[in-house]
Order: structure tokens, then C-alpha cells, then sequence
């Protein structure tokens, strides 16, 4: 299954990277401290779980600001709760997903 990288801009001006795979009913999953979209796919640990998902439904996963493909150069400051909710409505947007499992 091949997945297709996008990208977003989150509400401060940082750039998501984000990926569809699958189809059937939509599945967000919010990004982790430490993720990398073209990694994951591969990944031993997680493989199965991205794949199985993507199996009977459309998963949405994105690398968390300062992580993976997104913009590596944020300030720490900029690390916030509040911004990585930003970053998951961008992601959300850019999909146009108005229903969703998260």
C-alpha cells in the first residue's frame, strides 16, 4: 500500500506533513513526540498497526512539528499543547474531514 505525502500550514506558519492511506470510514491519528511518515511503513513496530488500519479504512497520520518530514526548525517555545492542536485541525482541514474517529 502506498501512501502520498501532503502538506499543510498550521495556524503559526509551520509546515505539516501529513499522509492519507486506505480507504472506508476515516481514522486520525494524532501525532506522537516522536514520528516520521515515510518510516513508519517500514517500521517493525510499526507497520502492522498502520497497515492493518489502512486495511478497512482511510488513516490519517501526520509528524508532529520539530518531527519526521514537518518543519524541523521550531522554537521550543512554540512546542505547545495549543499548537499541536492547531497542527491536528490543520491536518483535519487540509483533508476536509468534517467526521472522523480520532
Amino acid at each position: 500500500m502506498d501512501q502520498k505525502i501532503q502538506y499543510c500550514t498550521s495556524p503559526d506558519g509551520v509546515r505539516i506533513a501529513y499522509s492519507a492511506i486506505g480507504k472506508g470510514p476515516t481514522i486520525v491519528r494524532a501525532s506522537h513526540w516522536l514520528s516520521y511518515l515515510e518510516k513508519e511503513v517500514k517500521s517493525p513496530v510499526w507497520r502492522h498497526l498502520v497497515l492493518g488500519l489502512a486495511e478497512r479504512h482511510t488513516l490519517v497520520r501526520y509528524d508532529a512539528r520539530g518531527t519526521g518530514l514537518s518543519d524541523r526548525n521550531v522554537n521550543l517555545e512554540d512546542i505547545t499543547f495549543e499548537n499541536w492542536v492547531g497542527d491536528l485541525e490543520c491536518v483535519v482541514d487540509a483533508q476536509n474531514l468534517e467526521n472522523f474517529t480520532l
